[in-house]
């Protein structure tokens, strides 16, 4: 329950189409009033001044968290742009920080975003809204249940490549629902579309250069391991097979549909894993709504503030994804050899480029 300062006042860096998104996210929300908008371009200023036209608007990030008096601060930016407005935020004493996704570019700048945040106690979240998505929060606890018996393997694909910017989401999101780390990743990355597969997109085209599809393998702390599929021919929707002793869970994103089947009892023999595991009830998720699990994540951030609870996305959550974004780039480079996580401290100044 928030208590201290009622309403909390918000800023926004960026008022580009995340940033709009995020904005409408806060307004009616118990405890909270967006007071302020920065960013660069003049004419986002003039839309979010449309937009909401009690807002005060500012050109840059500082003149805002210099003037506005704010509690709480919503970064929309782009991710190389991350670190120094979380550094100047924790310097005038912003209290907590909804950062959106990719954390940052580089394992320095993540790591001091983090380091920045301890020393000034703000409270960080990093905006991978997955974790407050219905129906992955049910098959994490279906998962850890144990629905599918123990956690084998498993196959994870999603279309439009984007190792970086698409696998920010879904890195997080594994480790969310495995509550597991990733210790080892062999992978190789696919610049580009291949128009002799795919029609020819002018946005992915370009993005796909720096910010490349992928495809490998991650093996999880608890044993269990993923083979990942984003080159840029895949066609079919965001999917999640996890499959384990007992059986198998399968979420398609989009639809939000869960397929699960399963054995009655677990088993180690492999005379019964010729038994096909029967399909079995599943709860439904509810229908998916823009912006719920947004705007639960702004609850959250606001109670962790006034309890000092860490946040269910923290920087070191948004860290771990970045840090295997950044071992499938330095597998492929060795010509996909295997990769150790955590990585080296010579791997913090790798830097990606994650549109």
């Amino acid at each position: 329950m928030v208590g201290s300062r009622v309403p909390y006042r918000v800023g926004l860096v960026g008022f580009g189409g995340r940033g709009r998104g995020l904005a409408r996210f806060w307004q009616g929300l118990p405890g909270a009033e967006l007071v302020a908008v920065a960013d660069l371009l003049p004419e986002l200023l003039d839309q979010a001044h449309e937009a909401y036209p009690g807002l005060a608007c500012y050109a840059d990030h500082q003149a805002m968290l210099a003037e506005a008096r704010l509690d709480v601060l919503t970064i929309a930016t782009t991710g190389q742009y991350h670190a120094r407005i979380t550094h100047d935020a924790c310097a005038v004493g912003i209290r907590g920080i909804y950062c959106e996704k990719p954390m940052a570019c580089s394992l320095a700048d993540a790591d001091a975003m983090i380091a920045d945040c301890q020393a000034s106690g703000t409270v960080l979240l990093i905006g991978h809204e997955r974790r407050w998505m219905e129906p992955i929060v049910q098959l994490r606890a279906a998962i850890r249940d144990g629905a599918i018996g123990r956690p084998t393997h498993g196959y994870v694909y999603w279309p439009t490549g984007r190792i970086g910017s698409n696998g920010t989401h879904f890195f997080d999101a594994i480790n969310f629902m495995l509550d597991s780390a990733p210790v080892e990743v062999v992978g190789r990355v696919q610049r580009g579309l291949d128009l002799t597969k795919v029609e020819d997109h002018p946005v992915y085209r370009t993005r796909l250069v720096d910010d490349p599809g992928a495809q490998g393998w991650v093996t999880y702390a608890n044993g269990v391991r993923l083979a990942i599929d984003c080159l840029n021919d895949v066609l079919l929707p965001y999917t999640y097979l996890f499959c384990g002793s007992r059986g198998r869970l399968d979420l398609e994103e989009v639809s939000w549909r869960i397929d699960y089947r399963a054995r009655d009892a677990d088993t180690r023999s492999h005379r019964d894993a010729w038994l096909p595991p029967a399909r079995r009830d599943f709860p439904a998720p509810g229908e998916y709504v823009d912006g719920v699990a947004e705007r639960a994540s702004y609850r959250e951030l606001l109670a962790c503030i006034e309890t000092g609870a860490r946040p269910t996305s923290a920087g070191e959550d948004g860290r771990l994804a970045l840090e295997t974004i950044v071992a499938f780039h330095l597998s492929a480079e060795a010509g996909m050899r295997p990769i150790t996580l955590p990585l080296p401290a010579a791997a913090r100044g790798y830097q990606l480029t994650i549109h």
